[in-house]
C-alpha cells in the first residue's frame, strides 16, 4: 500500500528534476576538483589547505543532492518512511558493501586519519591520497599506479601516514661500511651529506645512526636520516643521500678498505 501511495506521488516532472538535479551535482563537484587544483598550482603553499577543505565539500555537496531529491520524490512523511522502508530492503538484498565504503568515508572524514596530499601505506600500496571519495580512497605510488581502496578497509587494517598534513617527511638511506671504519668519520660524513643534499629540510634534526651487524657480516649500517621538504621527492633525495655518501666513503678509501678485509 505504501509503495503505491509512494509511486502515485511520482511524476515525469520530479524523475526529471532528480535526473538534473544528479547531472547539476556530478558538474558541480567536477568543477570544484578543477577549483581546487587551479588554486594549488596557482598557490603551492595552500596544497595541504586545499586538499583538507576538499573531501568535506565534496561530501557535503552529495548529501545536500540527496536530501534535495528525497524531499522531491517524497514530499509528504509517510512517503518518506515509504521510501526509507525501500532502501532499507534495498540495503538488505546486496548492497551492504556501499554502506559500510558510505560510512568509512564518513569516518575518514571526521577522524581524519589521513587527507589528500598524504603519504600513506595501506597494506601493499604506498604513495599519495590523491582523492578520498564517499566510495573509496585513492593512492598513487611512487611508480605512477592508481591504487583504488575501498573505505571500509581503512576501518579494518593498519594506516601508516607518513606527514600527517604537512609536506615534509622522514627519509632514510642506508650505507654498508666496513666494521674497521671510524665511527667519528662516519657520524661527520653522514650529517655533511644530508646537509648538502637539495632536498633536506634544515629546520628538522638531522640523525645519524651506527648498528653492528656482527663478525659473520664483516660490517656496520651506517643510517642517514633526515626530512625532506616535500615528501613527492622522497625517492629523488634518498639516491641523492645515498651517491653522495657511497661517493665520500670511496673518496676516503673505506670500500677499498673493505674489499680488502672480504678477500682475507
Amino acid at each position: 500500500m505504501d509503495r503505491e501511495k509512494l509511486l502515485s506521488q511520482l511524476s515525469t516532472g520530479k524523475v526529471f528534476f532528480v535526473a538534473l538535479l544528479i547531472a547539476a551535482t556530478w558538474l558541480l563537484l567536477k568543477w570544484l576538483r578543477g577549483f581546487f587544483g587551479g588554486l594549488e598550482a596557482r598557490n603551492p603553499r595552500l596544497r595541504f589547505l586545499a586538499r583538507q577543505v576538499e573531501p568535506p565539500v565534496r561530501i557535503l555537496v552529495w548529501f545536500g543532492a540527496l536530501l534535495l531529491a528525497t524531499d522531491v520524490l517524497a514530499p509528504s512523511k509517510d512517503a518518506f518512511l515509504a521510501a526509507l522502508g525501500s532502501a532499507a530492503l534495498a540495503i538488505g538484498l546486496g548492497v551492504q558493501d556501499l554502506i559500510k565504503n558510505l560510512i568509512g568515508g564518513l569516518v575518514i572524514v571526521a577522524d581524519r586519519p589521513y587527507q589528500t596530499g598524504d603519504l600513506v601505506r595501506m597494506g601493499d600500496a604506498t604513495g599519495e591520497v590523491v582523492q578520498i571519495g564517499l566510495r573509496s580512497t585513492k593512492i598513487m605510488t611512487q611508480r605512477g599506479v592508481l591504487v583504488t581502496v575501498p573505505n571500509s578497509e581503512v576501518m579494518n587494517r593498519f594506516t601508516y601516514n607518513a606527514n600527517a598534513g604537512v609536506p615534509h617527511s622522514m627519509v632514510s638511506a642506508d650505507v654498508a661500511v666496513p666494521v674497521g671504519a671510524d665511527p667519528e668519520t662516519l657520524m661527520r660524513i653522514g650529517r655533511e651529506v644530508a646537509i648538502a643534499c637539495p632536498y633536506t629540510h634544515l629546520g628538522h634534526k638531522i640523525e645519524v645512526e651506527l648498528e653492528d651487524r656482527g663478525p659473520i657480516a664483516h660490517h656496520m649500517r651506517v643510517t642517514i636520516k633526515a626530512y625532506v621538504y616535500d615528501h613527492r621527492h622522497d625517492t629523488a633525495m634518498q639516491t641523492d643521500l645515498l651517491r653522495r655518501a657511497k661517493r665520500e666513503f670511496l673518496a676516503i678509501g673505506i670500500v677499498k678498505a673493505w674489499e680488502g678485509q672480504k678477500n682475507q
